[in-house]
């Protein structure tokens, strides 16, 4: 299951979640995942919420410039400067046909810059989260597309936490913590509905991508 993770193979008609400290090799996985799906011929959208795609990195993880050109042909890319603009693109990318992955890096980037002391203003952040999440959903099984988002941490008592609370635990079928005890990256596999919990997979991030150790 994790190697496929790191393959870039990611199940359809669901979301899976992977999060982590930042410098732990998410934006890299999202990157592998992009070019399997358009290596097969598909459209794939991404959602790039902290600026963090790099086309210089596309081109390391990609084979050669024939490839390299035809990751960008098919690579959507938006850079949404607001939570209320991270809805809007979502909504449109129903309207894009052939579209076999879309990749949120950052899903609750922008979710966390709204939140305040305010109750009634967080109360509706998590309603926009959530119609975001059900937004995610509905076009993954409607046309059988595949879901990736990334997300960032919270520190708790009891260490780090996914961000975005019980909505995005509930919806992301497929959860992923990565770890950095130290140069390598380790997964474990926290949910899913058919693999076996608690699975882990050490890897280190290399010039063409990851390498599994």
């Amino acid at each position: 299951m994790l190697e496929d993770i790191l393959k870039g193979d990611i199940e359809r008609k669901t979301i899976t979640q992977i999060y982590g400290p930042p410098g732990v090799g998410k934006t890299n996985l999202c990157i592998i995942s992009a070019i399997n799906f358009i290596s097969h011929g598909y459209k794939v959208a991404y959602i790039d919420t902290e600026g963090g795609l790099s086309t210089e990195r596309i081109k390391q993880i990609s084979n050669n410039n024939e490839e390299f050109n035809n990751i960008l042909n098919n690579l959507i890319i938006y850079e949404p400067e607001s939570f209320e603009e991270q809805s809007t693109i979502l909504k449109q990318l129903a309207l894009i046909d052939n579209l076999g992955l879309i990749i949120v890096d950052g899903i609750a980037s922008l979710y966390r810059l709204e939140l305040s002391d305010d109750i009634n203003q967080n109360a509706k952040v998590n309603r926009i989260m959530g119609n975001q999440i059900l937004i995610l959903n509905k076009i993954s099984k409607k046309n059988n597309s595949a879901v990736l988002i990334t997300n960032q941490i919270t520190d708790t008592n009891k260490g780090f936490k996914a961000s975005g609370g019980k909505i995005l635990e509930y919806w992301s079928k497929i959860i992923i913590r990565i770890d950095k005890p130290n140069t390598i990256r380790e997964m474990t596999l926290e949910k899913h509905r058919h693999a076996a919990e608690g699975q882990k997979l050490r890897y280190k991030i290399v010039n063409n991508g990851v390498h599994k150790l």
